[in-house]
């Protein structure tokens, strides 16, 4: 039993000495099935294109791509005709980057195959082994004896011919150098285009571009005065800062409205399809025909889909939409409306609290006099009072643009000296708001006064600029004869040092030395015991049903068609323990889903939206965004050391989207991301170890029989033998699969375990941890033999490492040489043959898509690109082809294939199937690149031992002298490496000052270039915005449909009707129906401005002043979109929900229908689909 769980480990070594014939036999099966796949797609591309060509006109205008040729091969003469700048704007970075990791694979192994193949294969075949004489080769003759294609490989050099072994060294140190070059040169061009994006006019922009993620901030700087006074000594400025709350509760009823949401449009929807169908069984029964049939011709098939699309183009009728924002101007006014009532709220606050501002002052004179409680209370009570209520009022945004650089260093409140100089100074100072916190000096780089120091004289009058500088230890510091006394505090450093810097707006006493000052001391108390208070008691919302509204069943319209029975029902756990729905779901309450799901959705959205408005109390997290008017001072920011306290405020990241953001992780403490991440990689090194032993152990589920008989206690397994037998061929296959497909998503959970902060990071802990995981399972473990690990583990000693993957690797090479064209042609064809693509689209939506929003989902979703687990696959390709780049030279020629083909079908599938809404920005292109150097190591270490393990005729080790070049090239190697990564590491993902001034000038004439367009369109502009989006919608719409009669193709499975609602697949036709394609592109994205270049700039600074704010605040109130009917059910269902919900559920039937099979047709975007989606910010 034990053998059969080692099946796996060291398969590839049963490919040692393969014929020519034996690998065309092992690779045939898997090129005639890739070929096959292949064919298919050239026949149906074209039939077919929302599968196989979505990006030529479901995505917004910017992104589309022309067609590619119908002709059978012209696709692959097309996909080459774009240009880079073409690929890097419709695709992105990432996937441009990955284009270009193929194509340097490609650059790097065809010259290589040009000098390896001519020098080594003749070499390794003409004094080798097999062609010794009888008499010799009985000598030699061994288990060992090369044969097949091993006879062109490292072991086929005879003992007597050992010398020749300095052309493998000589050429594998060419590889290295050359490899190490290209690496170098593809650094440089990374380093270029990602500063010209970065740099470009429409991405600066963003406010992604401009914005820094802080984490860990500790509590005394998570105020807006208190960062924005730090961060100020960047040019340009501070713009806008956002302080992080901790909304978990409120995201978790956000995340449960969703899942309420699409219950209540599937019950809803089910309830009008039923009593349709049975209004129409009833028809036909009085028309005479017993057999139930929708409709028997397709005369009237035809006329009821257009009665149908009439529907669904009608006004419908809708309650409980609060006007949300969908466009951008709405967008824009909404904005604008928040900060104006934010203002009006932070004036009224100053207006009321300016005598208290004032007995702030009284209360610091005070305590120059006497320390009395009731006085430092009466501090307390005032302190931080301006910028604290600004905060609590805005939800955590907070603007500061209009700030100037003044020098007003009265104001500053850096200058603790300046508290006890007299009363009305102070209350001067606190007379200022928060918001016209003053800049440090500019021409000093610090405030003209001076710090406090420990030790120092507390009762300085003024601080003077004629004391600067000052000698450390000096005015009034401990002098030696305290020590004695203060021995025990040697962990506190020598006495006469600064004290450590506070935020702006801290105050300091005589007696704090570095502490938080009294009065936030105790309004921390007293926030910290009123949020304990509040935990404990029950938040009272606003009334969300009217409790006597009456369903009255009777008059129900849907009561006349269907049975009460009939309606949907489901099962909701008791005392709220969700898991008893699994366990014992029918102890479970049963309710009707309509009448549950409206009172609870109602409920959630008047919890939520109170939630939403009474979010000031809830405790901060410890991050913020802060975006910088200018770019260069955001990288600046990024790469400052920030707090003086190590690792606290460390992590910066630049380049943050908005919609990249992984809001569960942004409160996650520094300690505690460490603690994850250890937990996280000792999970992914036991996967790396131990994954071998499930996939070894589908071995045994294809001899279930036999275990059946020699294992008593799987008796229960005896029945028909047959049924066994099936059972044993399909389940191998099956948990093979699923074995495949697992690493990655497991990968995902633990880069979002770990406390990633954004997507892109996630995506580049996945590529680290899948690539280590392909490498040691895909090729270790193939590659090394079952006695190999014993032996490492017996020896107990690293330096048999080299001997070991010496004896191993080689005998390998042969199973790899068909690994790499089988897995390049079967991938490469599953990526252009779309198979799960197709399954999604004509399987799942008969099981799955019962709602209109569903079927909308799965229309306009298209297929999206996982770049962490995407690259990885590839580059480990690429360290199995260096690896065995000069021990076996022949998988140069199958890896040349391999990347040809793969970039090929990858090329094709970024340029006209993929859609990519999140980028790293190229981040994953040079850790690629670092991640290849392992296949050189590995090389090189391999080389290393195979010399060691030279043999001449005297049983003598010729080849020491090239083990030892080698470990000098693989040193250099690393050093190499190193220098490299110091050279270009800031410059991966941060911006030198150089590129400011010409990014300033492309700026100018980017405005320039907008401002005269403007000009040109603003009188269509203006007409357009003029018209209600309503209109607009339907006219589109009308428009289709009324070209419905004129087109002369038909639709197919992947093309949709005039009302493209899902696939019709009644009429059979085999050519891509263009008009209904274009009616789609047109209804769903003309007209709306999908790119932030495209607004003015008043419009992008609204959108940006909400860019990052929780998503739990961005959250609006869903719409339950239901089919409209001819019966009336679904208008009275309306009417019903509004009355009983008192309007506090959103829902419309207006644009969605049902065709003449009573499936869900659509004829517009959901009421709450919101073009600002569409923007990246």
């Amino acid at each position: 039993m034990s053998d059969d769980i080692s099946l796996a480990q060291g398969t590839a070594q049963t490919n040692r000495n393969i014929s020519t014939t034996a690998l065309l036999a092992a690779i045939g099966a898997g090129v005639v099935s890739s070929v096959v796949q292949i064919l298919v797609f050239i026949l149906i591309k074209d039939k077919l294109a929302r599968i196989y060509q979505p990006k030529t006109y479901l995505v917004p205008e910017r992104q589309r791509t022309s067609p590619p040729p119908r002709s059978a091969f012209g696709w692959v003469v097309s996909i080459f005709t774009y240009k880079d700048t073409e690929i890097i704007n419709k695709c992105g970075l990432d996937a441009y980057f990955f284009l270009r990791y193929l194509q340097t694979l490609l650059f790097i192994f065809v010259p290589l195959a040009c000098l390896l193949l001519p020098i080594l294969l003749p070499l390794n075949y003409m004094s080798g082994r097999h062609v010794i004489g009888f008499d010799n080769a009985r000598k030699f003759a061994d288990d060992n004896m090369p044969a097949g294609l091993d006879v062109l490989a490292w072991g086929n050099i005879s003992p007597d011919k050992t010398s020749r072994y300095w052309v493998h060294l000589i050429l594998a140190v060419v590889v290295v150098i050359w490899i190490c070059y290209v690496f170098f040169a593809e650094l440089r061009v990374y380093v270029s285009v990602r500063r010209d994006y970065l740099t470009s006019a429409e991405h600066r922009l963003r406010a992604s571009a401009t914005t820094v993620l802080v984490t860990d901030i500790p509590d005394t700087w998570l105020t807006v005065e208190a960062l924005s006074f730090l961060y100020d000594v960047f040019p340009g400025g501070i713009r806008n800062i956002w302080i992080n709350r901790d909304y978990g509760k409120l995201l978790q009823k956000v995340r449960a409205r969703e899942g309420v949401v699409a219950m209540l449009e599937s019950a809803e929807t089910e309830l009008i399809r039923r009593c349709k169908q049975a209004q129409l069984k009833q028809q036909r029964v009085l028309d005479g025909h017993h057999k139930l049939q929708y409709y028997a011709t397709k005369e009237e098939d035809k006329d009821a889909d257009l009665k149908a699309a009439q529907i669904a183009q009608g006004k419908g009728i809708s309650s409980g939409n609060l006007n949300q924002v969908q466009s951008v101007e709405e967008a824009v006014e909404d904005a604008e409306t928040k900060i104006e009532y934010d203002a009006w709220r932070r004036y009224n606050k100053a207006a009321a609290g300016s005598l208290a501002t004032t007995g702030k002052g009284l209360g610091r004179g005070l305590r120059l006099v006497s320390r009395a409680e009731e006085t430092i209370i009466k501090g307390a009570e005032n302190v931080t009072k301006g910028i604290g209520e600004t905060i609590e009022t805005t939800s955590g945004f907070y603007s500061i643009e209009g700030r100037t650089p003044k020098q007003d260093w009265k104001n500053g409140a850096r200058t603790y000296a300046l508290v006890h100089n007299t009363i009305g100074a102070s209350t001067a100072r606190s007379s200022e708001t928060s918001i016209t916190a003053t800049r440090r000096d500019a021409s000093l780089g610090q405030p003209p006064h001076t710090p406090m120091r420990a030790g120092g004289d507390q009762n300085a009058k003024s601080p003077g600029l004629n004391r600067m500088p000052y000698s450390f230890g000096a005015d009034g510091g401990i002098g030696a004869q305290d020590l004695k006394y203060s021995w025990w505090k040697f962990w506190n450093g020598p006495d006469g040092g600064f004290l450590p810097p506070l935020p702006h707006g801290y105050d300091r006493n005589e007696n704090s030395r570095g502490k938080i000052p009294c009065e936030n001391g105790l309004k921390q108390i007293v926030a910290q015991a009123k949020a304990k208070v509040r935990k404990r008691q029950k938040q009272e919302y606003p009334l969300h049903i009217d409790h006597n509204y009456k369903e009255d069943e009777a008059d129900a319209l849907w009561n006349k068609y269907i049975k009460k029975t009939d309606r949907s029902t489901h099962r909701i756990p008791r005392f709220g323990i969700s898991f008893l729905l699994y366990i014992c779901p029918w102890i479970n309450k049963k309710v009707d889903t309509i009448y549950w799901c409206r009172e609870e959705l109602s409920r959630l959205n008047v919890e939520i939206e109170y939630d939403q408005n009474h979010s000031d109390d809830l405790p901060r997290a410890n991050s913020a965004f802060i975006q910088f008017n200018k770019q260069i001072a955001a990288h600046m920011a990024a790469q400052a050391v920030s707090h003086h306290t190590p690792m606290y405020m460390a992590q910066r990241m630049v380049e943050v989207s908005p919609t990249d953001v992984i809001w569960d992780n942004i409160s996650i403490k520094w300690w505690e991301s460490w603690l994850r991440i250890g937990i996280v990689v000792a999970v992914v090194a036991c996967m790396c170890l131990l994954w071998a032993i499930p996939v070894s152990a589908t071995a045994l589920l294809g001899n279930i029989p036999e275990l059946t008989k020699r294992y008593h206690w799987l008796e229960f397994l005896l029945g028909d033998e047959n049924t066994l037998k099936h059972i044993a061929g399909i389940l191998p296959a099956i948990v093979l699969a699923i074995l495949k497909v697992l690493p990655p998503i497991i990968f995902y959970h633990l880069a979002t375990l770990q406390g990633n902060r954004t997507g892109s990071l996630r995506e580049l802990s996945v590529q680290n941890y899948y690539f280590f995981f392909l490498f040691v399972q895909v090729f270790l473990v193939v590659s090394i033999s079952n006695g190999t690990f014993a032996t490492l583990a017996r020896t107990g000693s690293v330096t048999t490492v080299p001997a070991l993957l010496a004896q191993n690797l080689p005998k390998a090479s042969n199973y790899f040489f068909s690994y790499m064209i089988i897995q390049a042609l079967s991938t490469s064809a599953g990526h252009l043959l779309q198979v799960a693509t197709l399954v999604m689209w004509f399987v799942m939506p008969k099981y799955v898509d019962n709602t209109a929003r569903k079927r909308w989902t799965r229309n306009t979703s298209l297929s999206t690109v996982k770049w962490g687990a995407y690259f990885p696959t590839y580059t480990n390709f690429a360290c199995i082809t260096i690896i065995y780049s000069t021990i076996a030279p022949l998988i140069m020629i199958f890896a040349i294939i391999t990347f040809t083909v793969l970039l090929i079908a990858n090329r094709y599938c970024m340029l006209y199937v993929y859609n990519y809404t999140e980028d790293t920005g190229g981040l994953l292109y040079p850790r690629a690149i670092n991640q290849t150097f392992v296949g050189l190591y590995f090389m090189e270490v391999c080389l290393v031992g195979l010399f060691l393990l030279v043999r001449d005729s005297e049983n003598n080790n010729p080849c020491l002298p090239q083990a030892l070049i080698m470990i000098v090239v693989m040193i250099m190697t690393v050093l190499f490496q190193i220098l490299l990564d110091r050279s270009f590491g800031p410059l991966y993902e941060h911006l030198p000052v150089t590129v400011e001034d010409d990014a300033v000038l492309r700026d100018e004439a980017f405005e320039r270039a907008q401002a005269a367009r403007t000009v040109e369109n603003d009188e269509f502009e203006s007409a357009v915005f003029a018209a209600p989006r309503e209109d607009i919608e339907l006219s589109r719409v009308h428009h289709a449909v009324d070209n419905t009669d004129r087109r002369h193709s038909t639709h197919t499975g992947a093309t949709c009707a005039a009302t493209f609602g899902g696939p019709d697949k009644r009429d059979g036709g085999r050519r891509k129906d263009l008009e209904a394609q274009k009616s789609m592109s047109e209804a769903l994205f003309s007209g709306l401005r999908d790119e932030i270049e495209d607004l003015r700039p008043m419009e992008r600074d609204a959108l940006v002043s909400i860019a990052f704010q929780h998503e739990a605040l961005r959250a609006t109130r869903p719409s339950v979109w239901v089919p409209q009917c001819d019966l009336g059910v679904s208008d009275q269902e309306v009417q019903r929900t509004k009355e009983f919900c008192r309007g506090n559920v959103w829902i419309t039937n207006k644009g969605t229908a049902l065709d003449s099979r009573l499936r869900v047709i659509y004829a517009t975007n959901p009421p709450d689909f919101s073009e600002v989606s569409l923007i990246k910010l």
